[in-house]
């Protein structure tokens, strides 16, 4: 498998992996036809069509306009995907849900209460407070559902005993009831049609089947209605944009957890299924929902999760799923994630795994400067107000890969949509750390945010890769593609190999205080121990395969379980059943108490580890893990094994420091290195001891490598280049000669001046507001004419071209830039060239751009020559970082 693989990525005969928003903006047939070509000429084979800021969703304008696209896709073999509704997120339906029936709306339960005391002979309450409020009065006063009274606690608001059932006490719209002794709170709970997030009023009830069919027959089947010949072939599929319960007023609340004051999503469903979880009638316990009653909430809350996350799965996602999958296509998208609303209420959809049950990929978002380098722990201010960077930088992407690995719907694929809204200052160098940062999590597929043919500047979320040829870095686009589709290819098909799971922790979260599974699985990546995220609900088929835990073509040798108070009983079981048959079960911090009415009692069982031990407990329980001969923390790790051999990912995310250590790699076997930019192979020197493979690394600041460890057969009939050899590197520090051009200019140059040492070219005094590309000239006098040599250019911000004598060298869009030059091109004396290239914001800062912190423009250095060849000074090192070529 891995031959095939390696010759597919390397000739780059593979599918593609990339598949960027497409804004569609009503502009006209001609220039979507124009962003379309763009979009191909950059590499890209497919699209999605966004929706959203079209005039005329589902009318002959928009019709007008995909048939443009897809006369395009046709002729120039793209696949094109259908944002599935008319504004984000998915739900509206396309406007069908303003005049539905009732009953397909979404509906809240809500609750009001008013504290009483007694005794009270012969005390009232008014049922309806709406009417009295007169012609002001706004909003749904909704239907009554029960009026409940419990016993509460005088020095707080703790609920006590049992409930008390009042609606049978109601006359005329007045409460009657005798008050006993005590302090006692009424709950009056309704349901209503509004209450929920206002901006997503007139949006389908998720958890309703018919209400799902709304969105089905508006949209998709309206879809397919024209272009259903096409379904399968052209027409990929169907995209939801952040689906989810909205019940909260405050719409992007993403800590809204069971216990607030709140809303809750509710229909007659919900309250059927309540019964078999709470008791044939449930109702009585619904203000346990809002309120603390010493513990008994916590069952309470966790049935009404678990229910509604499940409706959610079955009646939204795998609906829509099961309809895209009945007429050739596939489902993909995502829901909203951010800072742990995954596993909550409000915009989230309660349970991650359960969300994306339906569809054909996993799905995540990265957007608006979520994943900034060097901001991997703790909160950083953002455009959102803050995220919290230890979410961002290690749960986001393992819940999208985790997924993809454990549902064989899936088979293995996974997309995140990135880099959209950060802004102008976003450009190739940041755009290829993100796209590392994914590959090396698990993710197969990049979602590029995004294309736009409105006229330029369009302020809707930029960055836009091409923005009418006004983006000086368009041109190099298609190198990015290119290395994301080989690197995709490579990393799929064969065996994840993680040595750890961490149990997801929604369930968890549900019944009380619990930590995030980020939490552990930063402890783990920091030491290069891949994990992948398990859902409580993936148990129930989990077996022991030895001494490790078997799970649907994954295979663990430890179940991290993150510190949490309490664990429904059903989780438990799994463990205590895993545990019992040899499955190395550790807890984190504490071992939760069970909810639930069975035996399941883990503390009798389990000690909990410390996280600052957790890495270390799982390292001594594994011999399938990458293991650094010294600590580094900012080290990821992602390894696959193709059989003949293992494909091994490494990115160092580091925003600042090189990674300088020697792996063990646990398979023997001899080491090449796959540049996935020129599509090369290097041999890397490796010792074999003791079943493992050592390789020295030295990976500079955002540097990502890929080793490919094992037989010689794996790389047959491939050309490999021997390991480098490097004399002294010598600094160019002699003047340079500066000209500039604009993306409209390029590559017509003007002159600008000459620079005696490397600066940022955006100093106050120097060119603060350009936006384009720099050439660099210099002439290069070399003591060696005729011999291959290395050319380092140290620190670039952000793209560099270098060309030798008019002959063309490469293009490098993010770190390292570095060179080499054919032996057979350079002469005693020559004249370099080297184009650097940087993005809009200079010249168009933006609303998105204001968040960031700005790069400056230009080539900083050191710019280094060094001779390669059998004759070289400097045996098998780097000479710009003193490591072995790979």
């Amino acid at each position: 498998m891995t031959v095939r693989r390696l010759v597919d990525a390397v000739s780059g005969d593979v599918p593609g992996a990339v598949m960027p928003l497409f804004w569609q903006k009503g502009t006209g047939t001609a220039s979507v036809r124009d962003e379309m070509e763009r979009i191909r000429d950059a590499g890209i084979r497919a699209v999605i069509l966004e929706a959203r800021p079209h005039p005329d969703f589902l009318g002959d304008g928009w019709w007008r306009d995909v048939d443009a696209v897809l006369d395009v896709a046709r002729r120039r073999g793209m696949k094109v995907w259908f944002f599935d509704d008319d504004v984000f997120p998915t739900g509206h339906a396309g406007g069908a849900v303003r005049d539905a029936a009732p009953e397909l709306r979404r509906r809240f339960l809500t609750e009001r209460h008013t504290d009483v005391v007694g005794p009270a002979v012969g005390a009232s309450l008014i049922v309806e407070r709406h009417q009295f409020w007169g012609p002001a009065a706004t909003g749904d006063p909704g239907a009554l559902l029960r009026v409940v009274a419990y016993r509460r606690a005088e020095d707080g608001h703790e609920l006590c005993g049992d409930p008390i059932d009042l609606t049978q006490h109601i006359r005329d719209g007045i409460l009657y009831w005798d008050i006993p002794e005590g302090w006692w709170r009424v709950f009056f709970l309704t349901t209503v049609a509004d209450g929920g997030s206002k901006p997503h009023a007139h949006h389908i009830d998720y958890l309703n089947a018919a209400s799902t069919q709304l969105l089905i027959d508006n949209v998709h089947e309206r879809v397919h209605a024209r272009y259903g010949s096409e379904f399968g072939t052209t027409i990929a599929g169907f995209f939801s944009d952040e689906p989810g319960f909205y019940n909260d007023p405050d719409t992007f609340d993403f800590g809204s957890q069971p216990g607030k004051s709140v809303p809750l999503p509710w229909n007659e469903e919900v309250r059927a299924r309540l019964g078999p979880a709470l008791g044939t009638e449930p109702l009585a316990l619904l203000p346990l929902l809002w309120n603390s009653a010493g513990g008994a909430e916590r069952r309470v809350r966790y049935a009404f999760m678990d229910v509604a996350s499940r409706l959610y799965s079955e009646n939204f996602s795998q609906r829509v799923g099961d309809w895209c999958r009945a007429h050739g296509v596939e489902y993909i998208g995502h829901v909203v994630e951010d800072n742990g609303a995954h596993a909550h209420l409000g915009p989230g959809a309660g349970h991650y795994f359960r969300a994306m049950a339906g569809q054909d990929m996993a799905g995540v978002d990265i957007i608006g400067a979520q994943v900034v380098p060097g901001f991997a722990r703790g909160p950083f201010a953002n455009m959102a107000g803050h995220s919290d960077g230890e979410f961002f930088h290690f749960g986001l992407a393992k819940l999208a890969s985790s997924a993809a690995h454990l549902d064989p719907r899936k088979h293995g694929r996974s997309m995140c949509e990135t880099i959209g809204a950060s802004g102008w200052y976003a450009g190739l160098r940041l755009f290829t750390w993100l796209t590392n940062h994914l590959l090396v999590r698990g993710v197969t597929h990049v979602v590029p945010h995004a294309f736009s043919p409105a006229p330029f500047p369009d302020p809707d979320c930029p960055p836009h890769f091409y923005a009418h040829g006004h983006n000086p870095q368009y041109r190099h686009q298609h190198l990015l593609s290119s290395y994301t589709d080989r690197l995709s290819h490579l990393l799929q098909g064969g065996i994840h190999i993680a040595p750890a799971a961490v149990l997801y922790h929604a369930d968890a979260e549900w019944l009380g205080d619990a930590q995030p599974c980020e939490r552990a699985l930063r402890l783990l990546m920091e030491a290069q121990l891949d994990a992948d995220i398990v859902p409580g609900d993936a148990l129930a088929g989990a077996a022991a395969d030895g001494a490790a835990l078997a799970l649907r073509g994954e295979r663990y040798d430890t179940l991290v379980v993150p510190g949490s108070a309490f664990l429904p009983e059903a989780v438990a079981d799994h463990l205590l059943r895993l545990d019992a048959a040899g499955v190395p079960v550790v807890f984190v911090d504490d071992v939760p108490q069970v909810v639930g009415s069975g035996p399941a009692a883990l503390r009798e069982r389990f000690r909990a580890v410390r996280q600052e031990r957790l890495a270390d407990v799982v390292a001594e329980l594994t011999t399938r893990a990458v293991r650094s001969a010294a600590p580094a923390p900012s080290l990821r790790v992602l390894r696959i094994d193709h059989g003949e051999a293992d494909v091994v990912m490494l990115v160092n995310e580091s925003a600042f420091s090189a990674v300088q250590t020697t792996l063990s790699l646990p398979c023997a076997g001899e080491v090449v290195a796959f540049d996935a930019f020129a599509a090369t192979l290097t041999a890397v020197p490796g010792i074999v001891a003791a079943g493992c493979t050592r390789v020295e690394i030295d990976l500079g600041p955002g540097e990502a490598a890929v080793l490919i460890v094992g037989a010689p057969s794996a790389w047959a009939g491939l050309e490999v280049a021997p390991v480098a050899r490097f004399g002294d590197p010598v600094e160019i520090s002699q003047g340079w000669d500066v000209s500039l051009a604009t993306a409209e200019e390029y590559p017509a140059f003007t002159r600008w001046g000459t620079l005696d040492r490397l600066v940022p070219l955006s100093a106050p005094d120097l060119l603060p507001t350009f936006s384009g590309t720099v050439r660099y000239t210099a002439p290069l006098a070399v003591a060696r004419p005729g011999q291959t040599h290395r050319l380092d250019l140290g620190a670039v911000f952000e793209t560099a071209r270098v060309a030798l004598n008019g002959a063309e060298i490469g293009t490098r869009i993010a770190p390292p830039y570095m060179f080499d030059i054919p032996g057979d091109l350079l002469a005693e004396h020559n004249l370099l060239e080297i184009e650097v290239t940087n993005t809009l914001a200079k010249a168009h800062p933006d609303f998105f751009s204001a968040f960031a912190q700005q790069d400056p423009t230009g080539m900083l250095g050191p710019v280094t020559l060094a001779p390669i060849g059998p004759d070289a000074l400097v045996t098998d090192h780097c000479p710009a970082h003193d490591h072995p070529m790979f």
